[in-house]
């Protein structure tokens, strides 16, 4: 059907003919309603005689409406009489066209493919696969922008057995024994998936393929299978490999083992998320001012990044063969590889446990940020370089499933699970910041949220979570980390106690049985342990491996330790050391990168910049600044106590004010003479608050102790009242109260609810106090008036809120989530107001101690923040060690 300059089709009239081809012939007409240009797309006469497909297509039209992207080509709506597609008419050349005169410079073509794939990655999560990329679909306006053409358009036109005939996933592209339906187009052919060109059905990876060849063609100008025949085509691409050896001497690195991803015709294999092709060009873009030539495209033209560890490995086995015995089997070598995250990518956690591997040793995922943002990377044994997995933005805490087919992980309040191949997230619960992520056989994850304190379990497809285990009121902290034992009579997690609140240099190891609750004690001094296959225990402490035999039976542990491996990160205010094991022998673990436990106070401008404080590294906690900022107050953990240090900014000075005992949360008198703190009595659960001299002339006054476990939050500018966290030893609960500073005085509650609150902050006037409270599915800032006669309370936090703090004035209300720090305007008036929260500062640390104050604001409104000592807390480096449980089995085999 061709259709006159002056056609009517309903209210578009046809100006011009634009193309044709087996998808239909196209056309520019005008819109007499909206009085502009459109495309129409009028479908060939065959499909327009089924009204069966009319209908289905119809259907499917609405879906491709919804797909609003800057890179897409709008939907705008069909038309009937003849059926037909309105869509954005997109004025500029076709890439087709383009690669007619030859290949595009690679810096030209990489700022199209980062806009083509980030249309398939928006398309892809609105559950529309396109089918039929091509270069013919692609345009590229005047400006540079590409518009994709023709998204999802193969679905809508096939018939309902479709997607099972050969090669009617892309309608343009037909078999003889289909050629009456639509005509032979070759070029659709050169970008056929393998699945595709066999007659199976399409998907995301099939989108992926199509990406990666013409990609592949733009940096090469030729096509990435070719033929004299469609039949030459097809076998091609089913059965060669493209010619490695074409693509540019500064294709980057990332980019050509990109196109091998893409083009793996193993689609359990291919790269699976558009959205992690954008974001690998993005990094190739990032460092294009040092190219460096194509390695993994051919041997001639580099070494591949692998190739070390593979001559690493062949040396081992050398080695081991000249000392074996001749005529006996080579044990497998213990072969030590390194993986570095991807361009701009740095290992980031440091509270949970970073890094996970799969059963079977194929898949190693682990938490990286990039730009500030954390995100879970899949190394695949079968690959060479790790890729993202979107949709893990903020996540932490790995756990690959018994399956390996999908990784759970924890983002803010929730857990989530989502494919280790990618795809959609999934999510399982709202659990309040959780310590420990773990599935067992059975389809469940072992969690401990900080609420409970113990260890519960939740379906991993979602559902009501159950109790596992029980810290004893007033004698243990927490129970974490746990691990489920074989046969799910039994789960191993660690234990910590009261006395040492923020470290795990004296935690242990317990068992517990599940049917009766009897526990075991395992090993003292030890931080996460997980089974071995070999029948061991491997556990850390101070950053090494250690290893101990272990029946999962008796639930019974041997007592010779053999240290294994050295130099792991971790984090000792949570206990999370970064390790994993598989049942096949694959040691999994982050290097550590200098002190694990060590903090230091540091300024931080606005830009981040950090300055150090002229002080030795530490456990530093509670900073806070005297009245006129000239000095600063810390509690800093030292040979298992705890101490009040006071900081001269002007002198440099550092001094110490208190001596023994576990003391915390200092604050000051309001003339800055004088010098609070809560000192804390784990035995007995009870806590005292004392007072000093600042400039240390007297010694320090006991004034009030009280039977809870508190820390000091404010001192009433007269000094007679003081307002308190304190949480109940056997219900976990956490409320906060006040008490007058005399011997003998009672608490009396302030804010006592069903929920959780602490971390409260008086304002320089004594209006308002500012809290942090867990009522929320996630922790959030609150205010009230400090009276308590009075009544009223605002939220000030929308997406998240603790430590809040008050700037000199009381104009400002700062407070951190994670690692942003926010800060809301204090509106003039007679009730309380704020404007809306706007960010501070990015990558602001959290060293999670348990007293949860690390940052202070100086009277002149600059920043001072507890940050790793050395700005490092994890090395830049994944070591696998495969092989690693030989070591057990054959002592003549260890490092």
């Amino acid at each position: 059907m061709s259709l006159a300059p002056g056609t009517r089709i309903g209210p578009y009239d046809i100006v011009s003919p634009l193309g044709a081809g087996g998808m239909g012939e196209v056309y520019r007409a005008r819109d007499t309603r909206l009085n502009r240009d459109v495309a129409i797309k009028v479908l060939p006469a065959l499909f327009q005689a089924d009204r069966e497909r009319v209908a289905r297509f119809e259907r499917e039209a609405q879906l491709l409406a919804s797909l609003n992207h800057p890179h897409i080509a709008q939907v705008h709506g069909v038309v009937d009489a003849p059926s037909a597609l309105v869509m954005e008419l997109v004025d500029g050349e076709d890439l087709a066209a383009r690669l007619a005169r030859g290949a595009i410079p690679v810096g030209d073509a990489l700022p199209l493919a980062v806009q083509i794939a980030d249309a398939i990655a928006a398309a892809h999560d609105r559950g529309v696969i396109h089918r039929d990329l091509k270069p013919a679909n692609i345009k590229v306006t005047d400006d540079g922008v590409v518009k994709v053409l023709d998204f999802g358009l193969a679905k809508a036109l096939e018939t309902p057995a479709a997607s099972s005939a050969p090669l009617m996933d892309s309608p343009t592209i037909t078999s003889p024994a289909a050629m009456t339906r639509m005509g032979v187009i070759l070029g659709t052919a050169a970008y056929m998936s393998p699945e595709q060109a066999k007659g199976k059905a399409a998907d995301r990876a099939s989108d992926l393929w199509s990406f990666g060849a013409v990609l592949y063609e733009m940096l090469t100008g030729k096509p990435a299978f070719d033929g004299e025949t469609v039949t030459d085509v097809l076998a091609a691409i089913v059965m060669r490999d493209p010619d490695w050896h074409a693509l540019p001497a500064e294709t980057p690195p990332g980019i050509a083992t990109l196109l091998r991803r893409c083009l793996d015709r193993d689609r359990r294999r291919r790269l699976a998320d558009a959205g992690e092709a954008r974001f690998q060009i993005e990094e190739a873009l990032a460092g294009k001012k040092d190219p460096a030539p194509a390695a993994a495209a051919a041997g001639t033209r580099g070494v591949p990044s692998w190739v070390p560890w593979t001559v690493a490995a062949a040396c081992a086995l050398a080695a081991v063969a000249l000392a074996w015995p001749r005529g006996a089997a080579l044990p497998p070598a213990v072969t030590h590889i390194g993986v570095e995250p991807p361009r701009g990518a740095t290992l980031s956690p440091v509270l949970r446990p970073g890094v996970s591997v799969s059963r079977d040793g194929r898949f190693v995922v682990f938490a990286a940020a990039s730009n500030g943002v954390d995100r879970l990377y899949v190394r695949d044994g079968h690959q060479f370089e790790p890729r993202v997995l979107a949709g893990t933005e903020g996540a932490s805490n790995p756990a690959i499933s018994p399956d390996g087919r999908w990784v759970a992980f924890v983002a803010s309040t929730r857990v989530y699970k989502i494919p280790v191949s990618g795809g959609a997230r999934i999510e399982i619960a709202t659990v309040n910041d959780p310590r420990g992520l773990a599935w067992d056989t059975d389809g469940f994850l072992v969690i401990t949220p900080t609420s409970v304190g113990g260890l519960v379990r939740v379906p991993a497809n979602g559902g009501t979570p159950a109790v596992l285990t029980t810290p004893l009121a007033g004698k243990e902290r927490t129970h974490r980390w746990g691990q489920m034992l074989p046969g799910g009579k039994a789960v191993i997690f660690t234990v910590g106690d009261f006395n040492s609140p923020d470290n795990y240099f004296n935690a242990r190891i317990d068992a517990q049985i599940l049917a009766t609750g009897e526990r075991k004690t395992l090993i003292h001094g030890a931080e996460m342990a997980r089974y071995s296959a070999t029948g061991h225990l491997i556990y850390a402490r101070s950053g090494s491996l250690y290893a101990v035999p272990f029946d999962p039976d008796r639930l019974e542990a041997g007592t010779a330790a053999e240290g294994l491996v050295q130099g792991l990160a971790g984090d000792s205010t949570t206990g999370a050391v970064h390790f994993d094991l598989s049942d096949t022998g694959t040691l999994a673990h982050m290097v550590a990168g200098g002190d694990q436990t060590s903090t230091r106070p540091a300024w931080v401008d606005r830009t981040g910049r950090v300055e150090y404080l002229d002080v030795p590294p530490g456990i530093y906690a509670d900073p806070v600044f005297a009245p006129d900022g000239r000095r600063i107050a810390f509690s800093v953990i030292a040979g298992g106590g705890r101490d009040i240090w006071i900081y001269n900014v002007e002198r440099r000075t550092f001094t110490r004010a208190s001596f023994g005992g576990q003391n915390v949360t200092p604050l000051w008198s309001a003339d800055g003479t004088a010098i609070y703190y809560a000192s804390l009595d784990p035995a007995e659960s009870s806590s005292t608050i004392w007072r000093r001299v600042a400039d240390g002339s007297r010694d320090a006054e006991a004034l009030v102790s009280l039977p809870h476990r508190l820390y000091l939050n404010a001192i009433t500018r007269d000094g007679r009242m003081a307002v308190f966290d304190h949480s109940d030893a056997a219900t976990k609960a956490s409320d906060i109260g006040m008490v007058m500073l005399q011997k003998g005085a009672a608490g009396q509650p302030l804010i006592s609810t069903a929920a959780e609150e602490f971390t409260s902050r008086l304002s320089p006037d004594g209006r308002w106090l500012a809290y942090e409270s867990l009522e929320s599915a996630r922790s959030e800032i609150y205010v009230r008036p400090a009276d308590p006669a009075q009544r009223g309370r605002w939220q000030v936090s929308t997406t998240g809120g603790s430590e809040p703090k008050w700037s000199k004035d009381g104009g400002t209300l700062y407070f951190r989530y994670n690692t942003v720090l926010w800060s809301a305007k204090v509106e003039a008036g007679t009730g309380f107001q704020t404007g809306n929260p706007v960010q501070v500062l990015n990558n602001v640390y959290d060293p999670r101690i348990e007293t949860g104050v690390a940052y202070d604001v100086h009277p002149d409104g600059r920043l001072l923040m507890i940050r790793p000592a050395g700005e490092q807390v994890a090395g830049n480096t994944l070591r696998l060690i495969v092989n690693w449980l030989d070591q057990l089995t054959d002592p003549a085999r260890r490092d």
